[in-house]
């Protein structure tokens, strides 16, 4: 190695002296001493370090700890519940002043009411730890006091809420609150009380006049509008409609212009047939957009209704326009009686409007003597939330001692006799649109003059019978076809296209049309005449309807190697496949043979009734 260096202006090149040290040299006592030093302060900083890890995770306070690491429960937000319903006060005399929120004979018995409901809940050792308060938010003649209480449930304390239950609440309303009346300023006699869990956004405090309106109904047309109606309502709204009538009247409300925010958990109308959101009074709840050819209305049972609009969301909607007005309590709750002539109709009250709650109508067709009553249902529909429709435990109509519920497209109905009786019924929550119905008497010799009589009851034209598609509803009308020379005779006796034969749906609805196709080279036939794919052969799920495709196989050997291409099985007829690969006809789907009508504008064509 050398380096370059400037001396008296010349540069002149020198060597660097590389001097290497034996073992000998390398151990020496100085160069010892300096590896010793090293290790010990090694040792030193590992110790230091060690102490200090110590006490970050054995000697620091458990309270810091906590601060840098909450708990999930500390994570978890507090949760609010509120519970609405009604009272009964059976000692006291209404007076109009009751539905002035400002005035002293409100304020008075609302402020008693409201002790009473804090001393019954804060006397129960579970609910006194959530309580919050309660509010009296109304009165009717009765006198009703409609109430609602809100409870507030800490983040550590989220595991005791399945213990608040509509049930438990009750009842410690019930065993509580009489005794707390006899004990109130006023003696309160208190018949009836109920309970709801109620979104707590509807919880509204008439004193605090925070978007609520108190409105009186008469037989002139009234106009409600949500905020900002036609523009946008703003996000976080919470407003309430107090609406009343004069007694002996209902009240009809429409919305000529509907239009909130598609998601109900997010924006809603909600109206209930009390003064108090409560649950088990509920007529509806709508969002969404409705076109003025559909607009909803809604009729009450009594003279009482409550509108709430709640929005969270941040996309806002023009809201609604809502046209209130009285009808006479007869009108509300008339319907039912007898129907005697030959053919006619008869609907829900009030259709194509809500039907009212709390309601039971019953409308007895008789028709001459030897003939039989058939009755067909246009519109049906009586939806609620989370009722079963097999049941039909809420809303109903009985025919026969058959009871019928939700949403059905069709039904048509039949009696044994010339008379039938037909029943409707409504429960005091949650209405629909109800139904609309035609009936006509019919000679069971001939029920259906030129036309085929389905075995639902009702008559379709001659030419849509073994046409391949369930006119009647039931398959009635494509039963024990005898089928032309183009169609394909299923092993049930239907009639179907002949290109829907091997076309990999079950058109027939027993599989005969697909039975006697062969597959291609790498697919499985099934037993019930379907292919899959071969790597799908005893893989160990059931592929194959039928579990052809499972039924042979060896617990120890799982999808064998593909062989090469060959037909599985030997060919059908050319006549069975000779449209392999045609395409499904317009309007199929799966299950040909239940497949569903024909389009409407075909159907309705050539039906009659």
């Amino acid at each position: 190695m050398g380096s370059v260096a400037y001396d008296n202006g010349n540069y002149r090149e020198r060597h660097e002296q590389v001097t290497f040290l034996t073992n000998k040299e390398k151990m020496s006592p100085k160069r010892k001493t300096g590896v010793v030093a090293g290790v010990l302060l090694a040792l030193l900083v590992l110790a230091a370090v060690a102490g200090v890890l110590i006490w970050v995770f054995l000697f620091k306070p458990k309270e810091n700890k906590q601060a840098e690491s909450p708990t999930a429960s500390q994570q978890r937000s507090a949760t609010t519940l509120v519970y609405s319903g009604h009272m009964e006060l059976s000692n006291l005399k209404y007076s109009q002043a009751l539905e002035d929120p400002t005035s002293s004979e409100f304020k008075n018995l609302a402020d008693d009411i409201e002790e009473i409901l804090e001393a019954t809940y804060k006397n129960d050792p579970f609910f006194t730890k959530y309580y919050n308060k309660s509010v009296v938010s109304a009165f009717s003649e009765g006198v009703m006091a409609y109430h609602w209480t809100q409870f507030d449930v800490p983040a550590p304390d989220l595991e005791e809420l399945p213990r608040f239950t509509q049930e438990r609440v009750i009842q410690v309303l019930r065993s509580g609150i009489r005794r707390e009346g006899k004990r109130s300023a006023q003696v309160l006699i208190i018949k009836d009380i109920t309970a709801s869990a109620t979104d707590p956004r509807m919880a509204r405090n008439p004193r605090a006049k925070e978007c609520f309106f108190k409105l009186e109904a008469n037989a002139q047309v009234q106009t409600i509008e949500s905020p900002g109606y036609p523009k946008r309502y703003p996000p976080k709204t919470r407003c309430q409609w107090q609406i009343r009538a004069p007694p002996n009247t209902a009240i009809h409300m429409k919305f000529p212009f509907f239009h909130v925010e598609d998601d109900c958990s997010n924006d809603f109308v909600y109206i209930h047939d009390s003064l108090s959101p409560d649950e088990s009074q509920a007529v509806t709840k709508q969002c969404g957009q409705r076109p003025p050819s559909n607009p909803l209305e809604v009729v009450s049972s009594s003279n009482i209704m409550l509108v709430n609009l709640i929005s969270d969301s941040e996309i806002q909607r023009p809201g609604f326009k809502g046209e209130y007005t009285v009808i006479p309590i007869s009108t509300a709750k008339s319907c039912g009686g007898l129907l005697s002539a030959k053919s006619g109709n008869f609907s829900s009250p009030h259709f194509p409007s809500f039907y009212p709650p709390a309601l039971d109508c019953n409308w007895t067709i008789q028709v001459p003597a030897g003939q039989k009553v058939r009755v067909k249902f246009t519109m049906f529909r009586m939806k609620e939330p989370d009722v079963d429709v097999r049941v039909c435990n809420k809303d109903y109509v009985e025919v026969m001692g058959k009871k019928y519920c939700g949403e059905r497209s069709s039904l048509a109905l039949s009696s044994d006799t010339n008379t039938m009786l037909v029943k409707f019924h409504s429960d005091e929550s949650y209405t629909d649109k109800g139904f609309m119905a035609v009936y006509n008497a019919y000679d069971p010799k001939n029920p259906c003059p030129d036309k085929f009589a389905c075995a639902s009851g009702i008559c379709i034209s001659m030419e849509l019978k073994c046409d391949g598609w369930n006119d009647c509803g039931d398959m009635s009308d494509e039963r024990q076809c005898s089928c032309d020379a183009d169609q394909f005779s299923c092993a049930n006796g239907m009639c179907k296209p002949r290109y829907w034969v091997c076309d990999r749906v079950n058109d027939c609805g027993d599989g005969s049309d697909e039975a006697q196709c062969s597959c291609e080279g790498n697919e499985w036939k099934c037993e019930d005449g379907s292919c899959i794919s071969q790597d799908l052969v005893c893989n160990g799920k059931n592929d194959c309807s039928d579990g052809s495709d499972e039924s042979s196989c060896s617990q120890r050997v799982r999808n064998p190697p593909v062989p090469p291409a060959s037909p599985a099985r030997p060919p059908a007829s050319p006549a069975a496949c000779a449209h392999i690969g045609v395409g499904a006809g317009p309007g199929r789907g799966q299950g040909g043979a239940l497949r569903g009508n024909a389009p409407a504008s075909r159907r309705d064509s050539h039906r009659s009734f």
